[in-house]
């Protein structure tokens, strides 16, 4: 009797190991989907900060209508990438995190605060950039606020010689020339 039960608990432990062994034997239907990680981002220093004053002159403080700054970057990615060729694409959305500031001199409780979105290749040569905008409200008596922006989807090529790490991803807000220096000149201010 003792026999008669192993003989059914081998041909178990043999359909067992043959059904696992079929999963790494590249069979179409049970190939492994290939995932890559999102590309790196950065928030460029310079253009980090958005500082908008109302017309005229003045520069100090009771003349800011909005400040607003970009902390960070969201990324989400998915892989589509073919098993056989080793190629396909992988889809990016990024979302800038945008914090945001109600000056003085804001009259109408909200601001539009125009922003980019950049993919370069390893040189820094541009391969996408999109003028992007989002709006912000500081009604309800707020004066302070951060908001995800939309996502922005970028489909990036792969190939077997370019990956998700030959891309960069770069953020910023689209500034003035004058919103460039006023920028420079805080840093410049912070480091000494």
């Amino acid at each position: 009797m003792v026999l008669n039960m192993r003989i059914p608990s081998i041909a178990a432990l043999f359909a067992v190991a043959v059904s696992l062994s079929a999963c790494e034997s590249g069979v179409p239907f049970m190939a492994k989907p290939i995932i890559l990680g999102c590309p790196d981002y950065f928030v460029l220093e310079e253009a980090a900060t958005l500082t908008r004053f109302q017309e005229g002159d003045g520069r100090d403080l009771t003349d800011v209508e909005v400040r607003a700054q970009i902390g960070e970057v969201r990324l989400g990615c998915e892989s589509d990438i073919e098993n056989e060729t080793n190629s396909g694409k992988l889809i990016v959305d990024v979302s800038p995190v945008i914090a945001a500031e109600m000056g003085p001199a804001n009259t109408t409780d909200s601001a539009t605060l125009p922003y980019f979105v950049v993919v370069t290749d390893p040189e820094k040569k541009i391969l996408y950039r999109e003028p992007l905008k989002l709006y912000v409200s500081f009604k309800g008596n707020r004066t302070q606020l951060v908001a995800v922006a939309p996502p922005t989807f970028i489909e990036l090529p792969i190939t077997p010689e370019i990956r998700n790490d030959y891309y960069r991803i770069y953020a910023g807000f689209e500034l003035t020339k004058e919103q460039v220096q006023y920028n420079r000149k805080a840093i410049q201010d912070r480091l000494q």
